[in-house]
């Protein structure tokens, strides 16, 4: 469905102040929630929410675990879990509160004046009986829920260009209500299918179309449409249980820079609420977080983005509970771990020395109790298979507690050193689990499943800086009569390789606004700068794989050897902002560059773009081994009514996204033969661009003249 409205995520007055430029970084929130997106796409719901009744304790602190939140204590899946976008949360891992469905996308409903977004619902609970006791519950049995909540759009250092996220405004909110289910069905809404003009219906303004799923209702157009159009009708009624909800608490939009100037420790703030009425002593009871946000408009193309996080952590309803219950008898990750490299977090096997290790590893702990721990820590370095190569045990030490202390700071902890004796196997790539572990000494810690961190070390055939997931959207924005930017990120190499492709991570934005052409480019080094251009190629488009899959592959039509540092980044001649997703957990700037006019600019930018170069096997500059690659061929070209799209075998092809020549989308649809015929007679005659997209996310552009 066409999201109708995004929201920036500006960057105050620095981003303004710094207008007289020619061109300037911007970042703006995210669209589609990729990772989101992908478990919607690809993974079905395996809870059945009807036959799910829960009993006390009620705990989730959304450690070790991604996505959606956990199907067997919530019931929806609008929340986003993840280890990323908070800021030094009580345990690892958050729920994420936003402007985004569950698939990942600005909801439909969506305006400027505040909407209800995310809900994060436990299934029903047992509140009328004691168990324990095997009795009747009664308000005697103390039963109190509690939470931690964190706005979004602070940063460690208060520093404008290292926030993360989007601050929620005064009038957005989050929200929590008790409820449950009264037993009686009630009307819901519609169930929508998607209904495909003929090729010789066209609709004007104002004209109606019979319902042909639903007997005497009509559509409406409010936008004219032709053959192959989809439009999205009503096609059956929809019934659920009526439920009440009552408000609880809530908390407006706000800023945790106040947070932080009263407590230098108040990351998070908990909430801790009785049950202090016999309404919900049932066996139904529910409780639910939700968020109301609100989007704005910009006329800066590219640029609308979702807004407004909240993060919930550490949700914990149990008896035998009161106020004063407020330390979490628990010793936790508080963030993910590093990378085994110094500046990478992934690189070519053959690319890799001993020399590219870091010596020691940084870890966030914490100690949520209100007493001091004796904490034991190691950690585990394995090869696939379970062969161990590495293992760190220092001493045990007393880990004091955090909110009058702050995170652990002994050293061995803290920053181990790493201890691990290299594979020397003669293969292509290899892949190592390292296994972090902080607990209390004995049994005494509640929760042990965020005491262990786990990070996957990868060597395959490309380089990252980044982290695989994506904060924010990085884009140049230029001012200029005749805009011109170039982007570059910088990479060394410890022999000779073939750099055969380019991974870009492309965020969605309103309305596709962002597809706009670039320029793929490869350069030489020069005295630490971009130097002669080693191999261009034109009339890219940003674009995202068929399966949501993060990062997409823009090949070379020539594998280019490459030697010492190189750069790879693009060039655009337009003002469209492109939108690279943009790591905020991974400080990049000293490998990338931008350029306007005739200088290139250091990033001020706190953060890593999402660019990673694809590497081959060596070759040397003389011998250079032939790629083929798969190829799409379009005929006629110039064409008046309609175009063939041939596809070889090579790959499977999928899907193909047509647009014209200020990059709007036309139409898109599948591909299922190798040949497929497209009418084009309805379109006006100009350029088009044609992007076909195989299985793997790859994506070849094809310059379509219609006359």
């Amino acid at each position: 469905m066409k999201n109708i409205f995004k929201k920036l995520c500006l960057l105050t007055s620095l981003i303004f102040s710094l207008s007289i430029l020619h061109s300037q970084e911007v970042l703006t929130g995210l669209v589609v929630n990729k990772k989101i997106h992908e478990l919607s796409v690809n993974k079905h719901h395996t809870s059945n929410k009807a036959n799910i009744v829960l009993q006390l304790p009620f705990i989730d602190d959304f450690s070790n675990y991604t996505g959606y939140a956990d199907s067997l204590l919530w019931e929806d899946r609008q929340a986003f879990v993840n280890s990323t976008f908070a800021l030094q949360p009580p345990t690892i891992g958050v729920a994420t509160l936003d402007a985004l469905n569950e698939n990942g996308e600005i909801y439909s409903h969506a305006d400027a004046e505040g909407f209800y977004a995310d809900a994060l619902t436990s299934h029903p609970i047992r509140l009328d009986r004691n168990f324990i006791q095997n009795r009747p519950m009664t308000l005697a049995d103390s039963i109190y829920l509690s939470f931690y909540y964190q706005p979004a759009g602070g940063s460690l250092s208060g520093y404008e260009w290292e926030r993360r996220g989007n601050r929620p405004e005064q009038h957005d909110s989050l929200i929590l209500e008790f409820g449950y289910a009264t037993g009686n069905i009630l009307f819901t809404g519609f169930e929508y299918c998607d209904y495909i003009l003929s090729e010789n219906e066209t609709y004007a303004i104002g004209d109606t179309l019979l319902n042909p799923f639903m007997e005497g209702s009509f559509y409406v157009f409010e936008l004219p449409a032709f053959g192959g159009d989809v439009v999205s009708l009503p096609c059956d009624s929809l019934f659920g249980e009526e439920r009440i909800w009552k408000h609880v608490w809530s908390a407006p939009g706000q800023s945790l820079d106040e947070w932080l100037a009263d407590n230098e420790l108040d990351f998070f703030k908990q909430v801790i609420i009785p049950i202090d009425t016999v309404e919900w002593l049932r066996n139904n009871f529910q409780f639910r977080f939700r968020n109301i946000a609100s989007l704005e408009d910009n006329d800066i193309v590219g640029w609308a983005s979702n807004v407004d996080q909240w993060h919930i952590d550490y949700v914990k309803m149990d008896i035998n509970r009161s106020f004063s219950d407020i330390y979490p008898n628990d010793l936790a990750f508080v963030e993910p771990t590093t990378s085994l490299l110094q500046q990478y977090y992934a690189m070519p096997w053959n690319q890799f020395r001993t020399s590219d290790l870091r010596s020691s590893f940084h870890n966030a702990l914490s100690n949520l109790s209100n007493t001091i721990k004796n904490s034991y820590y190691t950690y585990y370095i394995t090869k696939t298979g379970g062969q161990q190569i590495g293992q760190y045990t220092p001493n045990n030490e007393n880990a004091l507690p955090y909110y009058n202390d702050g995170l652990h700071d002994v050293n061995p902890h803290v920053n181990p050193a790493l201890q691990v004796t290299m594979p020397t196997d003669n293969v292509d790539s290899m892949s190592l689990l390292v296994t972090h572990i902080f607990q209390e000494v004995g049994t005494g810690d509640d929760r042990r499943c965020n005491d262990t961190c786990i990070f996957e070390q990868n060597f395959y055939n490309y380089y990252a800086y980044d982290d695989g997931t994506a904060e924010a959207g990085y884009s140049l924005l230029s001012n200029m009569s005749n805009p011109e930017a170039y982007f570059a990120m910088r990479f060394t190499l410890a022999q000779p390789d073939t750099l055969r492709a380019v991974r870009f991570w492309f965020n969605s934005v309103l309305n596709d606004a962002n597809v706009e052409d670039f320029t793929l480019m490869v350069w030489n080094d020069a005295n630490g700068m971009p130097g002669s251009e080693i191999w261009s190629q034109p009339d890219q488009l940003p674009g995202h794989a068929e399966n949501f899959s993060d990062f997409v592959t823009y090949y070379l039509t020539e594998p280019q050897y490459v030697e010492g540092t190189f750069y790879v980044g693009f060039y655009q001649n337009h003002s469209v902002q492109l939108n690279i997703g943009f790591d905020q957990n991974t400080d990049g700037r000293e490998h990338f560059l931008y350029k306007v006019a005739d200088s290139w600019r250091d990033p001020f930018l706190k953060g890593t773009p999402m660019v990673r170069p694809v590497l081959g096997k060596y070759f040397d500059a003389i011998s250079v081994v032939e790629h083929v690659l798969p190829s799409v061929n379009v005929y006629p070209n110039p064409a008046t009514t309609t175009i063939t799209i041939e596809t070889t075998p090579e790959a499977p092809w999928v899907s193909y996204r047509l647009f014209d020549a200020f990059g709007r989308l036309i139409q898109s649809d599948h591909l299922s033969n190798t040949t497929t015929s497209l009418s084009v007679s309805h379109l006006q005659s100009g350029l088009y661009l044609l992007q076909t997209i195989d299985n793997k996310g790859n994506i070849y552009t094809n310059k379509i003249i219609k006359q």
